[in-house]
């Protein structure tokens, strides 16, 4: 049985189609098309991208052998200013995907997250930029200033709502291929 894939990963440009039979999966960017050999890909990475236009995106990233890569996201870009979240279908060609590649190379690593030292950096970004808040809010009161404090004081909360997501859901991690992380498929229950 053939799965397919479709998604627009720039606002600017057209889809690229994936269809996935066998060991096989080709990828069709309407300029070109490549005929990739799971048995060839050394690892796929899930990551989690911070939302553009309020949308979460996941995305997932395959490393052939060669060096070459791939990868394709749960947004589609429709214009410049919509998107669309790919929710089942990207969860469906996921988990397809996966299987297939494991079958066809059971040597294949499977990671989540981001690379050790990028979430790492990230992370020791986060917590000195919210740190520094917290300074600036303190001698803002000390000041008497509550209309600054107050501006940290929301400037941080909107720190940690953005940058909570990438810490927690770009810890790298190895995973099964039969069981990929829940937090990095969207729609699940």
């Amino acid at each position: 049985m053939t799965q397919t894939y479709q998604h627009s990963p720039r606002p600017v440009g057209g889809p690229i189609s994936f269809s996935l039979e066998g060991d096989r999966l080709t990828v069709d960017s309407g300029r070109k098309v490549h005929e990739v050999r799971l048995g060839a890909v050394e690892s796929v990475r899930m990551v989690y991208e911070p939302g553009r236009f309020g949308h979460k995106a996941f995305r997932t990233k395959i490393r052939m052998q060669d060096g070459k890569t791939f990868s394709f996201s749960s947004v589609s870009w429709k214009s410049m200013i919509e998107a669309e979240q790919l929710t089942a279908p990207y969860r469906a060609f996921t988990q397809s995907l996966f299987a297939a590649i494991a079958q066809a190379n059971p040597n294949a690593r499977f990671v989540a997250g981001k690379p050790y030292w990028v979430w790492l950096s990230t992370t020791v970004v986060a917590v000195l930029s919210l740190l520094a808040m917290a300074v600036l809010i303190w001698r803002a009161l000390q000041m008497g200033s509550t209309s600054v404090a107050l501006m940290g004081g929301l400037f941080a909360l909107l720190g940690v709502w953005q940058i909570e997501p990438m810490v927690r859901l770009n810890k790298p991690r190895p995973f099964r291929p039969e069981a990929p992380p829940a937090d990095l498929l969207p729609g699940r229950a």
